[in-house]
């Protein structure tokens, strides 16, 4: 009996520390969304309330009138273009570093880990000057570019390792049966590299959705303003009109939000996937 209550009480204890943190996570979001369907005057209520006794969309009204819907769009355009190229591109190196053996092989590799490791802010000079002189500056594409060379070494490092865990006897026993190099990857490997994939593109989508710092450097018209760009702006624009800004940040959240508790099984199998040898 003792050993039972152990496991019990154990238990028990894990998922009342397990409560803690949902309940520490999930607190900001709540009591941002409440606040966000208030009146003005009741957001900064003391005691807050959870549960608003007034509900208002006007501040979500007020984001609409200010052509929240074009930020959004930007956003979605700059970050799904990314996630296609780091993909396309990032798929084929990372299969081509698992599987051929060529000179210059592992500098590659020390390349994609040491880009990794550089911060963003600090190619930001550079990156600037660059963009200018080929006249991208201010643009979708410029922004999609730059987006693609920052995560692009994440999304070949979780590819690589992904791909080191398909055993080679796959591809050995489909070229047996006729299929070349490429058909095989195609028709074989790509259909098993799903949970990495979406893995790699919920990263890539995270990262470029949710940048302020490039964004706000490399634009400046209100044509290819992204979202938290938008939302900096609207901090100076409303004032202290929380509100607004309140209803911009769960604007902001929610894509991606409900993008990650759609594919979590997946990120979480194609993030772990690679660390063990398969």
């Amino acid at each position: 009996m003792s050993y039972k209550r152990a496991i019990l009480a154990r238990g028990l204890g894990t998922f009342v520390l397990n409560c803690v943190i949902v309940f520490f996570a999930l607190a900001p979001l709540l009591w941002g969304f409440s606040s966000s369907i208030k009146p003005t005057d009741q957001i900064l209520k003391v005691p807050p309330e959870i549960i608003p006794s007034e509900v208002t969309f006007a501040h979500y009204r007020t984001l609409i009138e200010n052509d929240v819907f074009r930020y959004m769009g930007n956003s979605a355009i700059v970050s799904a273009a990314t996630v296609l190229l780091c993909l396309g591109i990032g798929t084929f190196a990372g299969y081509a570093l698992s599987r051929f053996a060529f000179r210059g092989r592992n500098f590659v590799m020390v390349v994609v880990v040491t880009v990794m490791s550089i911060p963003i802010a600090a190619l930001l000079v550079p990156t600037y000057t660059l963009i200018a002189n080929i006249g991208l500056l201010d643009t979708r594409t410029g922004l999609v570019l730059l987006y693609t060379a920052y995560e692009l070494p994440i999304v070949i490092w979780i590819m690589l390792g992904y791909f080191n865990t398909i055993p080679r006897q796959l591809e050995h026993a489909a070229m047996i049966d006729g299929y070349s190099r490429f058909e095989t990857l195609r028709r074989v490997i790509l259909p098993l590299t799903g949970p990495a994939m979406i893995a790699s593109g919920l990263f890539v989508l995270t990262s470029a959705w949710n940048d302020f710092v490039v964004a706000v450097v490399m634009t400046s018209g209100q044509a290819v303003r992204t979202l938290p760009v938008a939302v900096y702006f609207y901090l100076g624009f409303f004032g202290r009109e929380w509100g607004p800004l309140l209803a911009a940040s769960m604007v902001s959240m929610a894509p991606i939000i409900l993008i990650f508790i759609l594919f979590q099984k997946y990120f979480v199998s194609g993030v772990t996937g690679g660390s063990v040898k398969g």
